[in-house]
């Protein structure tokens, strides 16, 4: 109950310490604001090369991707529910099925 107590003193005093702080010191004088802009003279515009060499053309090293049928799009895949690794002779060829509701909240 002392800390709440402290609490709701601190976010009610804080604001107005900081009022009567502000109001006390003296603040230094800021130079004002001038009306307008100095001027900037605009960039020089950038010269281009008048001959750009057209692009390389790099050699693929990667076969490209097979066409997509887009009928197929969305569906799973063939091998989908797979294991992706093979078991080895130390692991059981089965997995142990999964555990039931009741085995899980426990």
């Amino acid at each position: 109950m002392i800390f709440k107590n402290f609490a709701i003193v601190t976010l009610i005093a804080a604001p107005l310490i900081v009022l009567a702080v502000q109001t006390l010191v003296p603040h230094a004088a800021q130079p004002a604001m001038q009306a307008t802009a100095p001027e900037t003279p605009p960039p020089p515009p950038v010269a281009v090369p008048p001959s750009v060499p057209p692009p390389v053309d790099v050699p693929e090293r990667m076969p490209s991707a097979p066409a997509v049928d887009g009928a197929a799009f969305g569906q799973p895949m063939p091998d989908a529910g797979k294991p992706f690794l093979a078991s080895g002779p130390e692991l059981p060829a089965d997995a142990p099925p999964p555990p039931t509701p009741t085995e899980v909240l426990r």
